[in-house]
């Protein structure tokens, strides 16, 4: 009998840091998908790309190579049948606003329940469920894929299921170089190892410390864990879906566009995340009743951009906090949307090596430390943090189902490993757009600004109204409701 040969694929201190989070991504899809080209597709999947069969351990990630065991369990896949027909979950067709769609509708029972369990169980990387929904009407799926931020980052995992979409339609991807038995090079960490040894011999500085990223201790982790539970028991934070149509974001963005070539401001062009972001931010802190508390806003980059690094097909945790200026709510309230978009913009496009350099100092500090210490992605400084991601470049959303027997994809949804104890409040995801333009946005808000958020979406709807039919249905006050 052959021995099995092993790749060590190490991990990166950016991966270290998000090894206590684990996510859930969830597709509510039109049809039933077959569970046999599922299975299928998933086996062609591994057997292509080999690292997703792998094993979490403390440094890496442990990959067998061919021939996998027979016992092995690359991956894990199950599907139940629901007994309750999907509108007893949720209003179709969608309105505007609604309430997120349950966590164990995309997870089986046996699916971890803790990120740690990836590495302290010896389980496969990607666990996929499939709920179905048959009885009393329409039928529709509800497919989930959970698994270890500490692994992947937003657009590592998009690759992965765009290589899996490209198997369920017989399509070809570009598939990542092989493995070779034993230690496997970490391009991330390579890069920035050769990018800090050029740096210091050519005597290049960092540039001024943006504050967005920070080293806290035990103090401050137990004050957040207190401030979210506070948030969620006395202010009622819940998650919500949002929709929004696209004669909404358009108007926002020709708006903002128009404004600043008025203004001659040509150096950067808006983004539609860009403006979203600007508006949630402005209309988050509309109603504030304290004008000098310091609101801080994370968001996050792709290390990707620096094409010479040839990161292109890098699945791990390839991010880093952007510098974005700091704000007092009066401050937000003030300045213009087309203007805050354009900070927003300008400090996204000024990303630089040397702030990458920056973060990687920090997570070094906190491995050389006799105490309990994290890094975080905002100023540990400011009274209050949002919490901004934008998967959009992923395009995730709208995944392609006709290969496995399904139809149109309804919505998506993003929980967290283990939210029915603690959800995190004040974050926001632009998940990306669905087929029909809308854009699916998770968000995590106490009542009261979710009710702020849901009347002024009611507002811009209706102001549009007049130009173009809208997308999406009334939520009918769905902030009272949660």
């Amino acid at each position: 009998m052959t021995e099995v040969q092993y790749a060590e694929c190490f991990l990166s201190l950016f991966d270290g840091n998000y090894q206590g989070i684990g996510i859930v991504l969830g597709w509510l899809v039109e049809g039933l998908l077959d569970l046999e080209k599922v299975d299928h597709a998933l086996k062609r999947l591994v057997t292509k790309w080999p690292l997703l069969a792998g094993r979490l351990q403390s440094t890496g990630i442990r990959v067998p190579l061919s021939p996998i065991p027979a016992t092995y369990a690359p991956y894990s896949l199950t599907s139940r049948n629901s007994d309750k027909p999907i509108t007893d979950y949720v209003q179709l067709p969608l309105p505007m606003m609604s309430a997120a769609l349950p966590t164990t509708l995309f997870m089986d029972y046996k699916a971890p329940q803790s990120p740690r369990d990836w590495t302290d169980k010896d389980i496969p990387l990607l666990y996929w469920h499939l709920t179905y929904f048959k009885a009393k009407g329409p039928e529709y799926t509800c497919i989930g894929l959970a698994f270890p931020h500490g692994v992947f980052d937003g657009m590592g995992i998009a690759a992965v299921l765009h290589a899996f979409e490209a198997e369920t339609l017989g399509q070809s991807w570009s598939t990542p170089p092989p493995l070779k038995p034993g230690i496997n090079e970490n391009k991330l960490q390579t890069y920035i190892d050769k990018t800090v040894s050029e740096k210091k011999k050519a005597g290049t500085p960092l540039p001024p410390d943006s504050k967005a990223t920070s080293v806290v201790g035990l103090r401050f982790l137990l004050r957040f864990l207190v401030w979210q539970i506070w948030q969620q028991r006395w202010h009622q934070a819940q998650r919500a879906v949002v929709l929004m149509p696209p004669q909404v974001y358009e108007k926002l963005l020709g708006d903002a566009r128009e404004a600043l070539a008025q203004e001659g401001k040509t150096d950067v062009r808006l983004s539609t995340g860009n403006v979203i972001t600007a508006w949630i931010y402005k209309t988050l802190y509309s109603k504030e009743l304290f004008p000098n508390r310091l609101i801080g806003l994370s968001n996050l980059a792709s290390l990707r951009i620096f094409s010479e690094a040839g990161l292109n097909q890098y699945a791990h945790n390839c991010f880093i906090p952007l510098p974005y200026p700091i704000f007092t709510v009066a401050e937000i309230r003030a300045i213009p949307l087309h203007q805050l978009a354009y900070e927003l913009a300008k400090a996204t496009s000024g990303i630089t090596l040397g702030h990458a350099i920056q973060v990687y100092k920090l997570l070094e500090e906190i491995t050389t430390s006799s105490t309990i210490k994290t890094v975080i992605p905002h100023d540990a400084g400011v009274e209050e943090t949002i919490f901004f991601s934008n998967m959009s470049f992923g395009r995730v959303v709208d995944i392609n189902w006709t290969g496995l027997g399904g139809k149109r994809t309804v919505c998506m949804y993003k929980p967290l490993l283990g939210e029915s104890f603690l959800l995190i409040s004040n974050t926001v995801t632009i998940d990306g757009t669905l087929g029909d333009g809308n854009i699916v946005m998770d968000v995590v808000l106490n009542r009261r600004r979710m009710q702020i958020l849901e009347e002024e979406l009611e507002r811009l709807i209706g102001a549009c109204a007049n130009q173009t039919k809208p997308h999406v249905r009334s939520s009918k006050g769905l902030a009272s409701k949660l």
